[in-house]
């Protein structure tokens, strides 16, 4: 059986900790370090699938001007893409 991390958060951390639960409604730190978890893992996700996007463009030649519609739709597939 394996056992739960214990992480210690001390001084300003905590205090910092403590606040956003309150600002934020979660219900105790644990969960709100949970949160922290799931949105990292949901940022990093978005960042390597932005990244291959890149790539893959610059590896297919000039597709022209980068407009503002073409960042916006851009943007959105990425979007759509984490929140999956």
């Amino acid at each position: 059986m394996s056992k739960d991390p214990t992480i210690i958060l001390t001084g300003e951390t905590r205090a910092q900790a403590e606040r956003r639960v309150k600002e934020e409604g979660f219900d105790s730190v644990e969960s709100y370090i949970n949160a922290l978890i799931r949105d990292d893992a949901e940022t990093s996700l978005g960042i390597a699938w932005l990244r291959e996007r890149i790539e893959a463009g610059l590896a297919s030649g000039n597709a022209g001007p980068m407009t503002s519609e073409k960042l916006d739709r851009l943007i959105g597939e990425g979007i759509a893409r984490v929140t999956r």
